[in-house]
């Protein structure tokens, strides 16, 4: 051993960890006796140096059987800390990264790339963690870990306020929600270290942290959920009878009757197509040519003096546009019928309506299993989701239905939204729209969302009336 080295342990900090100087310089800081001999051997001792019985080594504040270190309480801490502000990092890249590309507003993608962005400050506050509970080789690892912890704490606050607006419970919850309770631990044990201590202006420090930490949640509560819907959806859309042709062979008493239906989007707000109906019908008139009063309760609401109460026929129905299309602005959507009709058919005229159910396309986007229907007398697995044994007949498109901000999508249950066309006469109304999670059975749950929640919006119902005597003079 070279005996011109002399090497001093210092007194143990409030860790119970002790400095070592070689000849007035310090070359590390050692937990036990274990670890100051394998410093003394980096440093050029020989590894046969016992330092308890080394004159060469000078003890201060203490001898070689002063270590109040207690390893498994501090590394038991470390390890909690770490694991912690790792799982809150992966929470938040698993939140931030569906809307970080998918989101369908600006608003929606950079809340995406705040949570992104978070997740990784979450990674680097894991690795102060670590540092500042072992041998605290940067300086500020302590407050940089506390900056972490407060993050976890608002942010499951934040993801809790949220689910206890609808308190589902989904195996997803309990990760911010045990996070959470991780968080009140963590905030209380990391600030025993008081780690802000050696940074300028601590207690500015402490409320710029807790300070940035609400004003991000609100930020992203606002920007995330909190869309004003100045522009509101404008469509513009008609019916209307084209001109009827005969058939090319002379031996057929047909007529063929085009029924054209135009739909344009006018405003700025792309929406999604939920629902739709066009139907066509006929109506036929007895003709009284020697009535000499008109019956006015024969009528409901209108009555003729020389015909009789109306007798109305459906002649056609189908969709205007299929369940789960869109539109987005200024595009314009022209859809043609042709009706086959007997040339003697014993009609007065025809009367052709439709009608509209659309949802705004920044609300949420719908799977692509809504766009495929589903008849009632052909059984499959989505019928079966749906329980209605009064409805008869009936067309069903069942899709998932993603929130515009993921924040809902992981505090509330998966939701499905359901279009029911009714393809008989027994209803008043021709479809129906909602908006349901699934209950334990897998089926759609009564818990139905408000449809204002959604803009769910409701066109008014365009129509066209001709006589049939002038689409028999029109013929070509």
């Amino acid at each position: 051993m070279n005996h011109q080295k002399r090497a001093v342990v210092d007194p143990p900090d409030r860790r119970g960890l002790r400095e070592v100087r070689l000849d007035g310089v310090t070359v590390g800081r050692a937990w036990s006796l274990r670890e100051l001999r394998r410093l003394l051997t980096r440093s050029g001792f020989s590894e046969k140096t016992d330092p308890a019985a080394d004159p060469a080594v000078f003890w201060y504040g203490g001898g070689p059987d002063t270590w109040p270190d207690q390893p498994l309480r501090r590394r038991t801490t470390m390890v909690l800390l770490v694991v912690g502000l790792l799982g809150s990092g992966v929470l938040l890249v698993d939140i931030g990264y569906p809307d970080l590309f998918g989101a369908l507003t600006f608003a929606g993608r950079i809340t995406g790339w705040m949570f992104i962005v978070g997740g990784f400050l979450q990674a680097l506050a894991a690795v102060a963690a670590f540092d500042h509970w072992s041998k605290r080789s940067f300086k500020y690892s302590g407050a940089f870990a506390l900056f972490g912890v407060i993050i976890t704490l608002v942010v499951c606050g934040l993801l809790l306020a949220l689910w206890l607006q609808e308190r589902e419970y989904f195996p997803y919850c309990l990760s911010y929600l045990s996070l959470w309770v991780w968080s009140l631990w963590a905030t209380w044990r990391v600030s025993r270290e008081k780690p802000w201590r050696g940074i300028s202006h601590p207690r500015g420090f402490a409320l710029g942290a807790v300070a940035s930490g609400l004003v991000a949640a609100m930020n992203l509560a606002y920007s995330g959920l909190y869309q004003p819907t100045t522009a509101v959806e404008k469509v513009h859309y008609h019916v209307a009878f084209g001109i009827p042709y005969a058939s090319p062979d002379a031996r057929k008493s047909i007529m063929y009757v085009p029924v054209t239906v135009t739909l344009e989007n006018t405003g700025t707000v792309p929406f999604w197509i939920l629902a739709s109906v066009v139907k066509v019908y006929s109506t036929s008139s007895k003709f009284r040519p020697k009535e000499t009063s008109i019956h006015w309760r024969e009528g409901e609401g209108e009555s003729q003096l020389y015909t009789g109460p109306p007798t109305t026929n459906l002649v056609y129905w189908g969709s205007l546009e299929e369940p789960g299309g869109w539109l987005d602005p200024g595009l314009r959507s022209v859809r043609q019928k042709i009706l086959q009709l007997p040339r003697d058919a014993p009609f007065d005229s025809l009367e052709a309506s439709s009608d509209l159910m659309t949802m705004r396309k920044d609300r949420g986007s719908i799977g692509s299993e809504f766009n495929t229907s589903h008849w009632s007398w052909d059984p499959d697995e989505a019928t079966e989701r749906v329980d209605c044994a009064a409805c008869g007949d009936i067309g069903i498109n069942l899709g998932p239905l993603r929130y515009n901000s993921n924040l809902l999508n992981v505090t509330r249950k998966p939701r499905h939204v359901l279009s029911v066309r009714y393809v008989n006469d027994d209803v008043e109304w021709d479809y129906e729209v909602a908006v349901s999670p699934l209950d334990e059975r897998g089926k759609i749950s009564g818990d139905f969302e408000p449809e204002g929640r959604f803009d769910f919006v409701q066109m008014g119902a365009a129509s066209a009336t001709v006589s049939f005597a002038q689409l028999l003079k029109q013929l070509r």
